[in-house]
């Protein structure tokens, strides 16, 4: 499967941060895309005495970065939002793996993935840090094509099965909007809650309705700030809550504060936005 696996969702306030980071997203060739949901690159250029925080709602997947000075580094899954100061200028590369696709790749176990972080070299190899160099002196169509082919040398040599399904169904959850429970997910696929939530702890690291629950606050964090007057109890509603109480903890329980709070946000920076293109 090459379709989406992991939304291109999730970097809170967007109407401002397209005023301080350019993002763009690149393709995965062939059969690497099995595995890598695709690669993107985050460009930045602030004025002198300019700074700005990118927050990001985490998708469960690993992230391969690449950046200067740090080095080629992985991130597992994360269960906060995640927060990146950026100053001056600068590029950072990654690979997006798919859910379950680093574990599917690599053999790490998922277990250990949640809010992991470590050097890539220490799972992927010495030549991970050299690759790093060649990426950040380069440009990002440069860097799609060597990562491309550090990546293919290194894929299984045959297809997992079990990793197949687990691709089917995460492609469901993310694409069908009425999914909201487990039971829902397990009777569509003709398994048993616990065989369902037992590949996803074998791949992932993440039970499913984490992954639910994920897709569909970026759901709301997206419609939000595309509709800040949004009717919060509807947007509950419509995004599988049972009532706008529960949907207001779990979405300030990830991200920090009420959808209140973030829809109000929201409509200031559009507003500036707006006063900063005319």
């Amino acid at each position: 499967m090459n379709g989406p696996t992991a939304s291109d969702k999730g970097i809170l306030r967007p109407h401002e941060a397209v005023r301080f980071i350019d993002l763009r997203r690149y393709p995965v060739p062939g059969r690497l895309g099995t595995y890598v949901e695709r690669y993107w690159s985050v460009h930045w250029d602030l004025p002198e005495g300019t700074a700005y925080e990118s927050v990001v709602i985490p998708h469960p997947c690993v992230n391969l970065s690449f950046m200067p000075v740090i080095g080629a580094e992985l991130h597992g899954p994360g269960n906060a939002v995640s927060r990146h100061p950026l100053t001056g200028s600068g590029r950072v590369f990654g690979a997006k793996f798919r859910p379950g696709g680093f574990t599917a790749f690599s053999g790490v176990e998922a277990a250990a993935l949640a809010d992991w972080s470590s050097g890539a070299a220490t799972v992927l190899g010495p030549e991970a840090d050299e690759l790093n160099a060649i990426v950040m002196n380069g440009a990002d169509e440069a860097a799609v094509e060597v990562v491309s082919r550090f990546l293919d040398a290194r894929l299984p040599e045959r297809a997992d099965p079990r990793y197949g399904r687990l691709l089917e169904v995460v492609a469901a959850m993310l694409e069908d909007r009425g999914i909201t429970r487990v039971d829902q997910v397990a009777a569509r696929f003709f398994m048993s809650p616990k065989t369902l939530q037992r590949l996803f702890q074998d791949y992932v690291g993440l039970g499913p309705k984490t992954l639910i629950r994920r897709y569909r606050l970026h759901d709301a964090a997206d419609r939000l700030a595309e509709d800040p007057e949004a009717d919060l109890a509807r947007l509950a509603a419509e995004l599988g809550w049972s009532d706008q109480a529960h949907f207001t903890h779990d979405f300030k329980d990830l991200i920090g504060y009420p959808p209140a709070e973030y829809a109000a946000q929201c409509a200031s920076a559009g507003r500036e936005l707006v006063i900063a293109r005319r």
